[in-house]
């Protein structure tokens, strides 16, 4: 058996059941399981792939007694305590980086954690992949008219991921405004028609360091347990101008548009090692 952990926010979670479902296509539907019963993470708004994606992720998935055997990874208070007392010890575990994608043909009994943000991860099951992330989310009538503006203009969703991020600055550069300044310039030298949407978790400090981008529609999303609608929002404009996110980064690669045009900062790729054919890079 090979057990795959769900964990993180949505953006990573997407990335582990996207490689979940290709390991699924080279080992098999009965060997290859989630582990969602360990998930722990607080930070953002929980295990949410079923409840955007409406995935029923319990029939793929193991009890969490199976995923200890293979991991110690338990965020319950006895096994804490455990750990600190004698240390953590794994049976048969492996963290994605020690890895090559050759390797992940060939494993068994396993216990896998790791993020995969690579599309290279998930090329086989592409297109299954796109037809999964489908949002099953409903529109209130506001969301209904952005939603309107959106599809019915030369759209371009532009992401400032800033909150977390202020934490961990070197390992999440937030990205300057100098980079939408770039991405703004470049993309309107060849289209003047272009409409601006702005989504963020800090549109106070978007208002006031972005003016350069005109008649911009700032989205103001009150209600954080609702973030996915700014990724359906964000995937459905012509075009995008991404942070250093992997939620804006499924975003762009879910706009359907094929004649889109996205906007990454180089500061990225401390996160991917490569970014998809086509998408521009900027300092």
């Amino acid at each position: 058996m090979i057990i795959i952990r769900l964990r993180s926010g949505l953006g990573n979670q997407m990335f582990q059941y996207a490689f979940f479902k290709q390991m699924q296509q080279w080992h098999g539907n009965d060997k290859v399981k989630l582990d969602i019963s360990t998930y722990h993470w607080k930070v953002h708004n929980g295990l949410e792939l079923d409840r955007v994606f409406d995935i029923d992720l319990k029939e793929d998935s193991v009890p969490e007694h199976i995923s200890l055997k293979f991991a110690d990874v338990s965020y319950k208070l006895f096994h804490r305590i455990r750990r600190r007392i004698f240390g953590r010890k794994h049976h048969s575990y492996a963290f994605w980086k020690e890895l090559s994608l050759l390797d992940y043909k060939t494993l068994d009994n396993i216990y896998l954690e790791g993020f995969w943000n690579n599309e290279a991860y998930f090329k086989g099951v592409e297109d299954e992949i796109r037809k999964i992330y489908k949002f099953k989310i409903e529109l209130n009538l506001d969301d209904k008219e952005l939603m309107g503006n959106i599809e019915n203009s030369e759209s371009v969703a532009v992401h400032v991921r800033r909150g977390d991020y202020k934490k961990y600055p070197e390992i999440f550069p937030m990205c300057k405004p100098d980079y939408y300044q770039k991405a703004y310039d470049l993309i309107t030298a060849s289209n003047s028609k272009l409409k601006f949407f702005i989504f963020s978790d800090d549109i106070f400090w978007c208002k006031k360091e972005l003016k350069f981008i005109s008649d911009a529609v700032f989205v103001e999303n009150l209600d954080s347990t609702q973030a996915s609608k700014d990724m359906m929002f964000m995937s459905c404009c012509k075009h995008n101008i991404i942070a250093n996110s992997t939620f804006s980064w499924w975003a762009a690669w879910l706009n359907n548009n094929p004649d889109k045009k996205i906007f990454f900062p180089e500061s990225a790729r401390l996160t991917y090692s490569s970014m998809p054919t086509g998408w521009i890079g900027l300092k």
